[in-house]
């Protein structure tokens, strides 16, 4: 019997995360407001967003119940995703710590960046299962007769914010019109092809051959590409896997937690990497090289790390809950590429770094103790009160519904008697036309017999 585990969201989220798994787990997919209905105290809860507060909320509640919880990371860290996102969308603290109680990374790289947010002892260096398919891939050899294809990509959020769309718009425009000035270099003829998001085509003024945006068809895409051009995105793991040379387009100029041997963070800088790319150098191919092993978990398939990470988290979550004891694990349950220790914690100030969240400000740990019980316990009050009015709406639509239903039926009871009532009087009409009728015909055979000339009226005449 396989081991029952849990992916945190709804099948539109989930499923391609979920999907490698199932050749060794009984994988069940339930969004956050159906898992605490199922999960029990040992049962692996894995999550792919701690983003949003569907999320978060379980997540506290899963560490309550003593099920181990996985936050299995399917991309790179981004800059403005991590430290520039908007307001009012999603948590804007997130990762800073996770919630989980381990991390699977898809590299050392990101391992080191998150422990330095605070998360020592959590991360796991596993890769990225759905790009094992990749491990083995090779560059194309091009015809000379074949135009130097460019695939160009953006991240699936080209910007979160319309300053960022219109950087990341600009930047294109600027591709685009390059490639126009400049249709070969040095006799070799350009052809781009276009996979970008958010309806920017529209105003790049390109056609756009983007069609899923979960990877399936980008290794197709790669395939038949002599270099890649992107946005940050994980997509830059892919466009490197395939041994292509890639630059990364960033007119924000953000830091980069995912480097790349090429970059372009202004339009001055097309007339140089346009032509490297199509006669890249070796040392920055071998520096290239060095940026993916480092990003991304490469030497072997990641899909057997991140089982044996399952199946350790279980067992010794098992065996805690046996003792009674809440649940911990080793700083590494997985072999480390770096060692025991991947980086060096740094000590974030979320004061400095969330002004707009007074909480930070709080040093009284004692205070900020009372006042997270007394925000439970408002929060248990509310949700109290927010299911009772539920279950009253619910009563209310139901009976509105069965009172909806009655007088459905007694429309139809209506209708049907109308139907009737008018069968009724158009019969009872009919009836009366005709007695009408019978008595015109005989009132004008009356009327005819005396108008007409009997015998002895014609003889006098």
């Amino acid at each position: 019997m396989r081991l029952p585990i849990y992916y945190v969201g709804t099948p539109a989220e989930v499923e391609h995360h979920a999907r490698p798994l199932a050749s060794d787990f009984d994988v069940r997919i339930a969004p956050p407001e159906e898992l605490l209905r199922h999960a029990q105290p040992g049962d692996v809860c894995i999550f792919f967003n701690e983003f949003f507060p569907r999320f978060r909320e379980v997540n506290h509640e899963l560490v309550r119940r003593q099920c181990p919880s996985l936050y299995a990371l399917d991309g790179i860290l981004e800059w403005r995703c991590s430290w520039e996102f908007p307001p009012g969308i999603s948590c804007l603290w997130s990762m800073r710590p996770v919630l989980s109680h381990k991390i699977a990374c898809i590299g050392s790289s990101q391992a080191r960046t998150l422990e330095s947010w605070g998360n020592t002892g959590k991360c796991e260096v596993v890769g990225l299962p759905r790009m094992d398919g990749l491990l083995s891939r090779q560059p194309r050899q091009r015809d000379p007769s074949e135009p130097f294809t460019i695939l160009v990509l953006t991240a699936k959020s080209a910007g979160f914010n319309e300053e960022q769309l219109q950087r990341t718009t600009q930047s294109l425009v600027d591709l685009k019109s390059w490639l126009d000035r400049n249709p070969t270099i040095r006799g070799t003829p350009l052809r781009a092809v276009w996979r970008i998001t958010q309806g920017l085509e529209t105003a790049v003024g390109i056609e756009n051959s983007l069609r899923d945006t979960t990877g399936q068809d980008l290794a197709a895409a790669l395939a038949s590409t002599d270099a890649v051009i992107t946005t940050a995105s994980t997509s830059m793991l892919e466009g490197m896997l395939q041994g292509v040379p890639l630059a990364l387009l960033d007119y924000h100029n953000c830091p980069h937690y995912v480097p790349a041997a090429w970059r372009i963070t202004a339009a001055a800088h097309w007339d140089q990497v346009l032509p490297e790319l199509l006669d890249p150098s070796p040392a920055k191919m071998a520096y290239q090289k060095s940026i993916l092993q480092d990003a991304l978990e490469c030497s072997s398939p990641a899909l057997p790390r991140l089982t044996q990470l399952i199946e350790g988290m279980h067992t010794l979550a098992t065996k805690r809950i046996a003792a009674g004891l809440e649940l911990s694990f080793p700083r590494r349950i997985l072999p480390s590429p770096a060692g025991e220790s991947l980086a060096h914690e740094i000590s974030l100030d979320h004061a400095l770094l969330f002004p707009a969240n007074p909480a930070f400000a709080q040093k009284d740990f004692s205070r900020l103790q009372a006042e997270l019980g007394d925000v439970r316990a408002l929060n248990a009050t509310v949700c109290a009160k927010l299911h009772a009015e539920k279950t009253d709406l619910a009563a209310r639509l139901q009976e509105s519904q069965a009172l909806a239903e009655e007088t459905r039926r007694r429309l139809d009871a209506l209708q049907q008697e109308a139907d009737l009532l008018r069968a009724r009087e158009r019969k009872s009409l009919r009836a009366r036309l005709e007695r009408l009728q019978g008595k015109a015909a005989r009132l004008a055979r009356s009327i005819l017999r005396r108008e007409s000339p009997t015998p002895a009226n014609r003889r006098v005449a």
